[in-house]
């Protein structure tokens, strides 16, 4: 979900005529050594650095999204098709005949409860997006501070550019995929309206992250991510951006375990 957040948010931005991208950042986690991580966009295929070290490959033309694991040296692919069968199969699962009971008898509790369980489920994902008022220059392009908050679980201050262009045939490759991930949202039910909610609100910030600072906390567990970018550099992209590591295994994705767990 973190890849599909980052590009709802980098193609707010495309501009047409723009040419391809290398942007070099400077990563810190939690307090560590500074790492260096390149982005790479183009007008058929992006690679994005991710907070947890491993990258995301998306082809453009073919709707596929190939997830890399750099510590554990794997990654794995979601295809178009793949998105496609979770939808149905969680449309499948809220039409099923004790999904429809469980309805039933949710009707039946107090309106306060059923309130409570609705904010519950939906509410796990709610984000507030808001600007901050100030702004900065990074790496010589002038960008704007925004807050960007997930439930209880992040808090994210972002520096966000609009004089950064982009290959503008993207957008059109990049529907598709979003349409499937909408139609995985509209099949979530509350849970659905939450994530809906947070395109609503990355939907505000109009331009490319240069400089972020985010805090995550799971299970007790805090962590902090800060990146900002130092240079960025137009022209071709190599061929060698899109491809695997050698020495790499491929692995099920969690959508095709999730989906194999459900047929038995």
């Amino acid at each position: 979900m973190r890849a599909a957040i980052a590009f709802l948010v980098l193609f707010t931005a495309l501009s047409a005529g723009a040419q391809d991208l290398t942007i070099t950042s400077q990563v810190t986690r939690n307090g560590g050594q500074p790492e260096t991580a390149t982005n790479y966009i183009t007008s058929d295929h992006l690679r994005m650095s991710q907070p947890e070290g491993g990258d995301v490959i998306m082809d453009l033309k073919s709707g596929d999204m190939t997830v890399i694991d750099n510590r554990k040296k794997t990654y794995y692919v979601v295809t178009k098709k793949d998105l496609d069968d979770m939808a149905a199969m969680m449309n499948q699962q809220m039409n099923s005949p004790e999904m429809k009971d469980a309805q039933e008898k949710m009707k039946n509790l107090p309106p306060d409860v059923q309130k409570r369980m609705e904010s519950m489920m939906g509410g796990m994902m709610t984000v507030d997006v808001q600007k901050a008022g100030t702004s900065r220059t990074i790496a010589g392009y002038h960008c704007e501070n925004w807050t960007i908050k997930v439930g209880q679980m992040s808090h994210t201050e972002e520096c966000v550019t609009t004089e950064l262009k982009f290959p503008a045939q993207s957008w059109e490759r990049y529907r598709s995929y979003q349409d499937s991930m909408r139609s995985m949202m509209a099949a979530m039910g509350p849970m659905g309206k939450g994530l809906n909610q947070m395109r609503e609100q990355f939907e505000k910030i109009k331009g490319f992250p240069i400089a972020s600072k985010s805090t995550t906390s799971i299970m007790g567990h805090t962590s902090t991510t800060t990146s900002e970018v130092t240079s960025v550099k137009s022209g071709p992209v190599p061929a060698s951006a899109w491809e695997i590591p050698a020495g790499y295994q491929k692995v099920d994705s969690p959508m095709k375990q999730a989906m194999q767990r459900h047929a038995h």
